[in-house]
């Protein structure tokens, strides 16, 4: 009586553990996958992470820094000065110093604030290009994921397709043992079966494919089985023209970045002027000189100082170099700017191609729905004519293949809509449109 509860137990174990082999990703958990396992995003997520280190580190450019230094030397003979009234000694074989300064920017050309204006527009633009990676991947996903679905809905047509002719093959067989059709007839019956059987095998290796694809997205096995709600949402799009490339131009980051690269070329025209100036620097220090390793003692001076200074250094000719790094500057943000022109006109026909695709998709899926249903029909007429003796076997099979057709073309045009509202939504730089 004991062993029941036993059994029950492990059957409960093993049948949950099967339900977790099959689980079913949506379009949702995928994208959530891919956003938290992809490499190239993970790599942008740390260079984002270093450019903001260097921004903390350019955030510190004003306070004071510590310096010190040690220094000591063996002499192979004391050193002397000679005077008309005798020799002196100034040194012994061994001397040692060791000193600690501390120096305090006072004014550096400008040079600190452009370089912690360039630190913050980097910190910007690193951010801005894993946005853009994640919307990238975002639409690969949904590029792959719709694919998947297209592949499973043909598998599964193709599977239809072969059982509907296999189902008419065993009907011409047995009209032929009546005398109701020639040979020729069953020989076409059974050469088209043949067909069906290659195109089954075709659209595997199809789904196969489509989920090795999904599968490298998502970083797990090619080979691995995955399991994907296959549905299409077919979601309506109602923002017009003028919005949608509104939206293109406020949240793309190819915009936001050619945008930024001209400010970061703006800041280095600053940095680059920064040599025009006088750089001051406030100082102070202490030193310790002695005779010994340990500063044992100096009898030929101080043993310790203390000393308060300021350091003004000002390049005053240079031979134009400064003037042709500050036109240099120059030239660069005027090219940006010509390119940040043609990023915007390049995300404006991006968009207009996105929204002339989604509309060219949602014709073709009414298109393919009409022809689904004239074939679904036509099929049905014509087997119903060849069950009568009213038709050949030619007639069904090629109704049958106009059925699988269309059918076929309707999962493809479903597929062709989802990919072109995804890249209407990347187009426009949004992970999704409302």
């Amino acid at each position: 009586m004991r062993r029941a509860p036993l059994a029950a137990l492990i059957f409960f174990f093993l049948f949950a553990g099967r339900l977790c082999a099959e689980r079913i990703f949506t379009l949702e958990d995928c994208i959530r996958l891919v956003l938290e396992r992809y490499p190239a995003l993970k790599a942008a997520i740390l260079k984002k992470k270093a450019a903001e280190e260097r921004e903390r580190a350019a955030s510190r450019l004003r306070l004071p820094r510590l310096y010190s230094l040690y220094r000591y030397r063996a002499y192979r003979d004391p050193e002397y000065i000679k005077t008309p009234f005798g020799s002196y000694p100034i040194r012994d074989r061994e001397e040692a110093l060791f000193s600690l300064t501390v120096r305090i920017p006072v004014f550096h050309g400008l040079s600190i604030s452009a370089r912690k204006a360039l630190a913050r527009l980097s910190v910007d633009l690193s951010a801005v290009e894993e946005e853009r990676l994640r919307q990238e991947l975002i639409l690969r996903v949904r590029e792959a994921y719709f694919r998947l679905v297209q592949a499973e809905e043909e598998y599964r047509l193709a599977e239809k397709s072969l059982e509907r002719r296999r189902a008419h093959l065993r009907d011409a067989e047995g009209f032929f043992r009546e005398g109701l059709i020639s040979r020729s007839e069953l020989l076409y019956a059974r050469a088209e079966t043949r067909e069906a059987e290659e195109r089954l095998a075709e659209a595997r290796n199809r789904l196969e494919l489509s989920r090795a694809v999904l599968n490298l997205l998502l970083v797990r096995p090619l080979e691995a089985e995955i399991r994907i709600k296959r549905e299409f949402t077919l979601k309506p799009v109602k923002l017009s023209y003028e919005k949608l490339l509104n939206l293109a131009y406020e949240r793309r980051p190819e915009v936001k970045a050619a945008m930024l690269r001209v400010r970061i070329a703006r800041e280095r025209v600053r940095l680059s002027r920064s040599r025009y100036f006088p750089w001051l620097d406030l100082e102070a220090g202490y030193t310790w000189h002695g005779d010994s390793l340990t500063f044992s003692e100096n009898p030929y001076g101080d043993r310790e100082n203390a000393w308060v200074g300021i350091d003004l250094n000002w390049e005053i000719w240079d031979w134009g170099i400064r003037g042709r790094e500050v036109a240099a500057a120059r030239a660069e943000v005027e090219a940006e700017k010509a390119l940040f022109k043609e990023i915007r006109n390049q995300v404006a026909l991006e968009v207009r191609k996105a929204l002339l695709d989604l509309s060219a998709a949602k014709k073709r899926l009414s298109a393919a729905r009409s022809a689904r249903a004239a074939a679904e029909e036509h099929f049905r007429l014509e087997r119903a004519r060849f069950r009568e003796g009213l038709t050949d076997t030619s007639h069904v099979l090629d109704a049958e293949t106009l059925l699988t057709r269309a059918r076929a073309q309707e999962i493809a045009a479903c597929a062709a809509y989802e990919m072109a509202r995804a890249r209407l939504s990347y187009a426009v730089g949004l992970p999704e449109l409302p």
